[in-house]
């Protein structure tokens, strides 16, 4: 009893330490945030054109989808990365307001179909897992890391594209969660 009472503490410590930091509140009322040099999206840039595979292998476009509704697009590292994770699961509480705001909730990360179907499952069809396996779309918007891992990055885009609101950051154990994003969707989606 006492061994199970120890592991469950252990258990508890490793998963509160590799929970994600909210970001400071003053960048709730900025516009953007980046001290990623190689970011190349600014405010008021509308999406590009680019198609990605969600976890059944069905291709989306991100300007086709901006065309349709508002987007808040998260680039995480991979389904391994605790923090990560623990960013889209602070977004579950906040699904009904990104309902409210017509706001499809897209995470872009290097995994592949097959775990991005997995990670489906984990979360449910309120989120659309993309795989950019490759990078190509996570360099092309400036966030590669290195060969494998992406930096951290949380975009809102108004339906038909705009570029309102991001947080690009190297630090990726800080991030906006989801009651920050419904600060921001309020702000930015009246």
């Amino acid at each position: 009893m006492k061994n199970k009472f120890l592991w469950a503490m252990a258990l508890s410590f490793v998963v509160s330490a590799c929970s994600v930091a909210s970001i400071e509140d003053r960048y709730l009322t900025k516009d953007v945030y980046n001290d990623v040099n190689d970011f190349t999206l600014q405010q008021g840039d509308n999406i590009p054109s680019i198609a990605l595979a969600d976890s059944q292998g069905a291709k989306h476009n991100l300007r086709t989808l901006a065309g349709e509704q508002n987007l808040l697009i998260v680039f995480y590292r991979g389904d391994w990365c605790p923090f990560c994770i623990n960013q889209l699961e602070s977004f579950e509480a906040v699904l009904p307001e990104l309902d409210k705001h017509n706001t499809q909730l897209v995470a872009i990360s290097p995994d592949s179909v097959a775990t991005n179907k997995n990670t489906q499952r984990q979360f449910g069809q309120n989120y659309l897992f993309l795989s950019d396996e490759n990078l190509t779309v996570i360099d092309m918007f400036g966030l590669k890391k290195d060969e494998t891992t992406p930096h951290p990055a949380t975009l809102l885009v108004k339906k038909g594209g705009e570029v309102v609101w991001y947080y690009v950051s190297k630090d990726y154990k800080t991030r906006p969660t989801g009651t920050q994003m419904k600060q921001v969707l309020t702000r930015y989606l009246k």
